[in-house]
């Protein structure tokens, strides 16, 4: 497939997906989805990846968590998306590579993943939950839940829990390369947001001893 042609259809994809994402769920919308297939096309170009398959699996891999209907949203975003793919003239190959790679993105269902294209497109959605903008989609997402800054079952436990062990389960050397820094930046932001707090605590204490 030549490359003007393979850009058209991405745009097709683009279009089919937008309705997708239209929700309330601004943490995973169609601006998350663009900046995986950046990561996923530059994480394909250094590990030596198909670009196509990573490109157009990044594009869908959040599509089924609006009114999902299968067991997790990563096995709906599979679903809906060979049904998008197919339409727009996708062959086979690529749809079933396509499709196994969104299904193992997540971990929920327990799949894994075990080609390189899936590898990359796990990594490159958790980078995207990595550093400035990695902190701005959680607090997206606290505002939805509720969630507390800090305390029990807050935007740091989320953090604690789930997103800093990211780097320990990335697969491809260049994920972990880009992730460092971006990890050391939020370690620096709960560092700073503690001792900020320390700091207010003990202005409160001299306040109430006066």
């Amino acid at each position: 497939m030549d490359n003007v042609a393979n850009q058209d259809r991405v745009q097709q994809v683009i279009l089919a997906a937008q309705g997708f994402y239209a929700r309330k769920d601004r943490a995973h919308d169609l601006e998350h989805a663009l900046r995986v297939r950046e990561w996923g096309k530059r994480l394909a170009e250094e590990e030596g990846a198909d670009v196509i398959v990573i490109e157009l699996a990044a594009l869908l891999h959040d599509i089924g968590r609006s009114g999902t209907v299968e067991k997790t949203h990563a096995e709906s975003s599979a679903g809906l998306a060979v049904n998008i793919l197919h339409k727009t003239g996708y062959p086979e190959d690529i749809v079933g590579r396509v499709k196994e790679a969104i299904v193992s993105h997540s971990r929920e269902g327990g799949h894994e993943p075990n080609t390189l294209e899936a590898k990359i497109l796990y990594d490159a959605d958790k980078l995207d939950f990595a550093g400035a903008i990695g902190l701005g989609r959680l607090f997206t997402m606290a505002g939805v839940q509720g969630w507390p800054l800090v305390g029990e079952n807050s935007c740091e436990t989320f953090y604690q829990e789930k997103i800093r062990g990211y780097h320990e389960h990335l697969f491809t050397k260049a994920a972990i390369t880009y992730f460092e820094p971006m990890f050391l930046y939020m370690e620096g932001f709960w560092q700073e947001l503690h001792a900020e707090q320390r700091l207010k605590t003990s202005f409160s204490g001299q306040a109430t001893s006066v």
